[in-house]
């Protein structure tokens, strides 16, 4: 994930989430999902410039996905997104049969802040049936669809 010197490192965090199962985004337009894994809380280390959310997972879907991700903080009792500069977003949006495979890995670098706060972040698309599957590598291996081959969410967050 980075390649910093542990040392300017502060307050390092990190949850790595072994899946077992596939996770779907909704088939239904503006319709989010949190991503599992994807969710930690965190305290930035005094006098911290920044805090660093670096995330990586896997997603693939046959069709024509386009999908947007939201990051999300809880403050004052309500999840609510950070800033939209921070939106993502991935897919090829046209119709194909072809098997899309994406390997995922953001890095956000956000202002620091004092205190307690849970970050996480949601997928959804922008019209319906655009959706795609997370975590779960599917292989074709001459007669039939391997399906039971997962990918870890490993998540890291720290203060610079």
């Amino acid at each position: 994930m980075t390649y910093m010197i542990s040392g300017d490192l502060k307050n390092v965090q990190y949850l790595t989430t072994t899946h077992t199962s596939v996770q779907t985004t909704s088939s239904s337009a503006n319709t989010f999902i949190t991503l599992s894994g994807s969710e930690i809380s965190y305290v930035p280390f005094n006098n911290s410039d920044k805090v660093i959310y670096e995330i990586s997972f896997y997603s693939e879907k046959q069709g024509n996905p386009f999908i947007t991700a939201y990051l999300e903080h809880y403050v004052s009792g309500s999840w609510s997104e950070i800033d939209s500069k921070y939106r993502k977003n991935w897919g090829n949006g046209n119709s194909t049969s072809q098997m899309n495979r994406w390997p995922i890995y953001w890095r956000f670098v956000l202002p620091s802040w004092t205190g307690e706060r849970s970050l996480r972040i949601r997928l959804g698309q922008h019209a319906a049936n655009r959706q795609v599957n997370l975590h779960q590598i599917t292989d074709w291996d001459g007669s039939g669809s391997i399906t039971d081959q997962f990918c870890n969410t490993n998540l890291l967050i720290y203060s610079v």
